[in-house]
């Protein structure tokens, strides 16, 4: 999330960049450039721990550069303002991209797709 940026208007929609894996909504009076790896790295594959909701997990700094330096060309404006929050969290995606889909064994008929951010 970027510091303030006096031409930021909050109304502005949601803008996804599939080809520099980007989106950019406004946030806190500046915004939010967030980032979508093309080949995201695994995450505690073993098990999620319980208690893990929303958290952190350290940047690879090697492995984001790219993606953060094509989010700051896409949105030059962000390179002349600060940022206030870096914020790094695993996502809930499966190798693939593809959602999971199936029927629940606790409601008939019921159908859920998971695995989609």
């Amino acid at each position: 999330i970027t510091d303030s940026m006096p031409n930021v208007d909050p109304n502005w929609p949601v803008i996804e960049d599939p080809a520099s894996y980007t989106y950019i909504r406004p946030e806190g009076g500046g915004l939010m450039v967030g980032l979508f790896e093309g080949k995201g790295a695994s995450w505690n594959v073993g098990r999620i721990p319980d208690n893990f909701s929303f958290g952190e997990i350290p940047p690879d700094w090697d492995r984001l550069e790219p993606y953060l330096a094509a989010a700051m060309r896409r949105v030059p404006a962000s390179m002349q303002v600060g940022a206030k929050r870096l914020f790094c969290g695993p996502e809930s995606f499966t190798p693939d991209l593809g959602p999971i889909l199936g029927l629940t064994p606790e409601v008939d008929d019921l159908f859920l797709a998971a695995g989609m951010n």
